[in-house]
């Protein structure tokens, strides 16, 4: 009866999880980008290509550096393209109102020297691209590891998917992993595990953009079958190799959640891709944040996504 009532408990955290996701899905997430008009104009358009919304909860504004910012509304992040002016008193004052802020420079020593206290400090983050083709990259590598909307972001900015879908899976295998050292009781580290990879499973749909649908269903299922084969293959590595079981459960643990999410974030992209045929025809025109790569207009901002434009 005990094990039921912690099926049935681990199934309502399950569902529980996976409106949990939706509701991270659908949250409103505004990035505020700040532009140098002199900034490596490279840089500038490999940022303007990145930041092009799918899902209208994602916000991008675009300012210059001296533009006043819209009154009443923190952005959840702030990305700043550095140039020759300085930015230091901007990137301050964000970092102190507790904004994480990104310095996207050519090289770190281009990056300006903040005078902030040691927990503000740490809300700022440099990306150094002497090659503007690896930006999109780190910043949504930073972008994934700096805000607690990153499935808001994933959804709604394409190219941030891969990060955070890695940041996912790594947490949830460390999870894992820990599990399977510290069990006690044979058998109880199984619920727990499969349990993490299906919340896993409903993390990694929200944050590509699905719902909750009958494909899910399925995908659950294929987590418990994939459960159940490492769950075997550990029992079997601990009975060949005795006296190492913790250490055992928990390598196959930490792998068994890796290949799992992979698994399930392959499928996702693979599915994202074009049709060969709608490859071949024009794309769609898609509108990027207005106003990266050239000087912003000096009494307004350009909102994509939110409304205004």
């Amino acid at each position: 009866m005990a094990s039921r009532n912690v099926s049935a408990g681990r199934i309502l955290e399950v569902l529980a999880s996976g409106r949990s996701a939706l509701r991270g899905r659908d949250e409103r997430v505004v990035v505020r980008v700040h532009v140098d008009p002199d900034c490596p104009r490279e840089v500038a358009l490999a940022v303007k290509g990145a930041l092009v919304p799918e899902r209208p909860g994602v916000v991008v504004e675009v300012l210059g550096l001296r533009q006043q910012a819209p009154a009443g509304e923190l952005p959840d992040v702030a990305v700043v393209l550095v140039g020759p002016a300085s930015c230091a008193a901007l990137v301050e004052s964000y970092a102190r109102a507790g904004v994480s802020v990104c310095l996207v420079v050519e090289g770190a020593l281009d990056a300006p020297r903040l005078d902030l206290p040691e927990q503000a400090e740490r809300l700022v983050g440099v990306v150094a691209c002497a090659d503007a083709g690896d930006v999109p990259d780190r910043l949504a590598a930073w972008l994934a590891s700096s805000s607690d909307k990153s499935l808001a972001l994933a959804a709604g900015l394409p190219f941030c998917r891969a990060a955070v879908a890695q940041a996912l899976i790594s947490r949830c295998a460390t999870e894992n992993a820990v599990v399977g050292a510290v069990s006690l009781i044979p058998g109880s580290d199984f619920p727990i595990m499969t349990a993490n990879q299906a919340k896993l499973a409903l993390d990694l749909a929200a944050a590509y953009g699905r719902d909750l649908d009958p494909a899910r269903a399925l995908e659950l299922c294929g987590v418990v079958a994939g459960g159940l084969g490492w769950r075997a293959i550990a029992r079997a590595a601990a009975g060949a190799v005795p006296g190492v079981g913790a250490l055992l459960k928990a390598g196959i643990g930490y792998g068994g959640t890796i290949a799992i999410g992979n698994a399930l974030r392959l499928r996702f992209e693979l599915e994202d891709r074009p049709a060969p045929d709608r490859a071949a025809s024009p794309a769609p025109e898609r509108r990027p944040a207005a106003g990266l790569g050239a000087p912003a207009p000096a009494d307004d901002y350009v909102t994509i996504g939110g409304g205004r434009a």
